[in-house]
């Protein structure tokens, strides 16, 4: 682990948090009404202000944190930058739907109203496609000569 780039991995997964931030912000408030609305009666108080604060977003963003981590320990076996895009951006996702469909079931809020953010899945990719961009060329890992 002492080879990892380590400033190059945070500041990397600050734009790739930031990113996504912004994009699924804005898929949120495009596509997400139906489950905007359905979240609002959970997420507010009754002032009809959100309870999260700027915590939401630093939690999103040290996601892009862990997400640059895991594309620094991934990219040196894949044979193209792509593999490793792609490897990073599903397990993100997958972790990230997960956390999300059991806060939906605890809160009864209804599945069909996030249909819609399953679209999330383009802004994972399109977020660590960019830090993978910003954190460089990483050789693959070369077969070892006996």
């Amino acid at each position: 682990m002492s080879s990892f780039n380590w400033p190059r991995i945070v500041l990397c997964g600050l734009i790739v948090g930031a990113t996504f931030t912004l994009m699924t912000a804005a898929l949120v408030s495009t596509l997400g009404s139906e489950f905007l609305a359905a979240a609002g009666t959970h997420a507010a108080d009754g002032s009809g202000v959100t309870k999260t604060g700027p915590i939401l977003y630093l939690v999103t963003i040290s996601a892009g944190l862990w997400a640059m981590w895991l594309y620094a320990l991934v990219r040196p076996r894949f044979k193209s930058t792509f593999g490793a895009v792609v490897t990073v951006s599903l397990a993100w996702w997958l972790i990230a739907s997960i956390q999300s469909l059991k806060w939906m079931l605890v809160l009864g809020i209804p599945l069909n109203a996030a249909l819609p953010l399953t679209g999330n899945l383009v802004p994972t990719v399109i977020a660590v496609f960019i830090g993978s961009i910003a954190f460089g060329n990483v050789p693959p890992d070369q077969p070892h000569k006996p």
